[in-house]
C-alpha cells in the first residue's frame, strides 16, 4: 500500500474529521480533528506533513496542535476561529499533541 492508498483509507476512516491535500507528489498536509470536545467546549486538532520514504514507509513531520472553537461537524475550513497552542512543553506534547496524532494513526475499525 503506497501513501495515496493509505491516505484514501484514512479519508474513509475519518470522513468528518480529516482534511488533507497534496502539495507535492508523495506528501500530504493533514489536519485531523479529534471527536471529543475539551473541558472548555472546544475541539483539538493536530496537523502534520506526511511523506513517503524508503518504499512504503511514512514519516510525520512538522506536527502541531490547534484549538478549534467552531463545530467541526459544520465546517472545517480555514475560516474557523482557532489558534495554535504555541510552544509546547513536554507535558503539553504528551497530553495534547500525541493523543491526537495517535488517534489519527489508529488502524481502521477501532474508531468511529
Amino acid at each position: 500500500m503506497d501513501i495515496h492508498d493509505w491516505m484514501n483509507a484514512k479519508q474513509k476512516q475519518f470522513p468528518n474529521h480529516l482534511q488533507s491535500h497534496t502539495p507535492y507528489a508523495a506528501v500530504y498536509k493533514i489536519m485531523y480533528f479529534q471527536n471529543k470536545k475539551t473541558y472548555l467546549g472546544s475541539y483539538i486538532s493536530c496537523s502534520a506533513y506526511i511523506r513517503e520514504i524508503e518504499g512504503n514507509a511514512i514519516e510525520l513531520i512538522e506536527m502541531a496542535s490547534l484549538i478549534n472553537y467552531s463545530d467541526f461537524t459544520k465546517s472545517v475550513g480555514r475560516y474557523n476561529k482557532g489558534g495554535d497552542l504555541g510552544p509546547m512543553s513536554e507535558k503539553e506534547r504528551s497530553e495534547i499533541l500525541l493523543p491526537c496524532i495517535e488517534e489519527f494513526l489508529e488502524p481502521s475499525g477501532t474508531k468511529e
